[in-house]
């Protein structure tokens, strides 16, 4: 698991709003670099058919759900955000393997 820095004390609505807030715009700057890999991966791939990978969407699901357990967060819920990432993922992917070879 990566390290994160602890949260600092929160005693007011205002400090937890700040700090959901930083955490959010993490989480995109986070997807961005995803989905970056996403294009990467649209662009190394030289077969469309092997763009969805059940086996790897698999891996990935079970990474997360180890890595959820660990955290001590929701596994169900983390498994099903996961889940409809990974869809997404491989939409995405599959839209820019379309563009990149027009």
């Amino acid at each position: 698991m990566i390290d994160t820095k602890p949260l600092p004390p929160m005693e007011t609505m205002t400090d937890v709003r700040q700090q959901v807030d930083r955490i959010d715009a993490e989480i995109i700057a986070l997807m961005a670099q995803r989905f970056a890999c996403m294009d990467a991966a649209a662009r190394i791939k030289q077969d469309r058919n092997i763009v969805r990978d059940e086996a790897r969407k698999a891996e990935v699901l079970e990474n997360v759900k180890q890595l959820a357990s660990e955290a001590h967060v929701p596994v169900p819920t983390m498994a099903a955000i996961w889940e409809m990432l990974v869809e997404t993922s491989i939409s995405y992917e599959l839209q820019k393997w379309d563009q990149l070879r027009k």
